[in-house]
């Protein structure tokens, strides 16, 4: 018929259980966390960021040293005052 199990194996049991259900609620928790992380961006000031990045690379492109750090400050300027409007 049905045999109880003994102390010892109703441990182990209750053990991997117990792991198990931890194990699941760490990657729940964890998946969560992720998916709040990449909804949390604000698309006004990412669009900031994405033309000021286009601009630095044209940028980089000059070969003369000062006109190209002039062309780097008047990028970070667009970029200060494009998130300034988002606020």
């Amino acid at each position: 018929m049905f045999e109880l199990p003994n102390k010892e194996t109703a441990m182990k049991t209750g053990t991997t259980v117990f792991g198990i259900i931890f194990a699941l609620i760490i990657f729940l928790s964890a998946f969560a966390m992720n998916n709040s992380v990449a909804f949390a961006g604000n698309r006004c000031k990412d669009h900031c960021n994405d033309a000021y990045h286009l601009r630095k690379d044209l940028c980089r492109e000059i070969p003369l040293k000062h006109e190209r750090h002039s062309c780097e400050d008047a990028a970070k300027h667009a970029k200060d005052n494009c998130k300034h409007r988002c606020r």
